[in-house]
């Protein structure tokens, strides 16, 4: 079965990882018909890679630092996507090796919901 999104995250180990892999998993329980979470290490497994071009309809990228190790990962691999987001750039935070806020938690949602109801052409907020 086809996903309409399929969603990728670096899942760091900063407070902008944790709050991007809390919101992406938040996002596959609201929307489980539709969205899934993809593993990024896959990308580079010549048939999980022909697996996710075949079965997705669009793909996002979120990584949650200016390392950008999904966005080297996908490019060396040649994965296209949707879209991408880079959370401390596009939050203008810092990244922080702890554990995100609730209020981060929130920003980071907010900022990945947006991108992925853009994409599936729905309000999800």
């Amino acid at each position: 079965m086809p996903y309409r999104l399929l969603i990728f995250t670096c899942y760091g180990g900063c407070a902008t990882g944790v709050a991007a892999s809390k919101s992406c998993i938040r996002i596959w329980e609201d929307n489980p018909d539709e969205v899934k979470i993809g593993c990024l290490p896959a990308v580079i497994v010549p048939w999980k890679f022909n697996e996710i071009m075949k079965k997705s309809e669009k793909r996002v990228l979120v990584d949650a630092c200016p390392v950008q190790c999904g966005k080297k990962l996908f490019e060396r691999e040649g994965m296209t996507v949707d879209r991408y987001i880079e959370l401390t750039s596009e939050l203008g935070v810092k990244k922080l090796k702890k554990l995100p806020s609730k209020e981060l938690k929130e920003e980071v949602h907010k900022t990945i919901q947006k991108e992925v109801s853009l994409l599936l052409g729905k309000n999800l907020l």
